[in-house]
């Protein structure tokens, strides 16, 4: 009976204790969020920044908060058109391999803004060992024009409204042929 009790006692202790420590961690979690919202700047030296001054595409475009743009992974839905599996058929439906030989990873990054437009487009081509490597000029400008053109981009939803977040779209493609579209 004692024994019982004891293990009782030690299960409600244990409780309150996971109970404060996720307090804690939820806390310190908002801590540093609220350290990122706009009245702490812009983050121009952020390794994910996209300058608008050589961005594609930014004539015209306006993000609702210069100094806070969040990640498009902060949002509890994905911010893709018609879904992850929408977006993939869509581009894999448009897209066509003009006897491309290209291989390697040809990485898109925008900004969506709270109003789910898009742009301040950069693009990456890196080969399939992640070196720097050009494609095929056609080849770069249909990926660029097929996800720039896509409709139906979910602003993220943080902190009770709609934000501006940083979004990017990595096409695997191997020998002129879409393998794998990340995230």
């Amino acid at each position: 009976m004692k024994i019982k009790k004891n293990i009782k006692i030690t299960g409600i202790i244990l409780g309150i204790i996971v109970v404060a420590i996720t307090c804690l961690l939820g806390y310190s979690n908002y801590l540093f969020n609220t350290s990122l919202m706009p009245e702490n700047g812009p983050f121009e030296h952020a390794s994910h920044y996209i300058d608008p001054e050589t961005a594609l595409l930014n004539e015209g475009f306006n993000v609702c908060n210069d100094n806070y743009i969040a990640q498009y992974y902060n949002s509890t839905e994905l911010p893709y058109p018609n879904g992850k599996n929408g977006f993939r058929e869509y581009i894999n439906l448009a897209y066509v391999n003009n006897n491309y030989s290209d291989s390697g990873y040809l990485n898109i990054r925008f900004i969506i803004n709270c109003k789910g437009e898009v742009g301040r487009f950069v693009i990456h081509e890196n080969n399939l060992d992640l070196e720097p490597n050009a494609f095929n000029k056609d080849l770069k400008n249909q990926l660029f024009r097929l996800t720039s053109e896509a409709k139906g981009w979910k602003p993220t939803f943080l902190w009770d409204e709609n934000r501006d977040s940083y979004m990017y779209v990595s096409y695997k493609i191997e020998n002129g042929e879409i393998t794998e579209i990340i995230p």
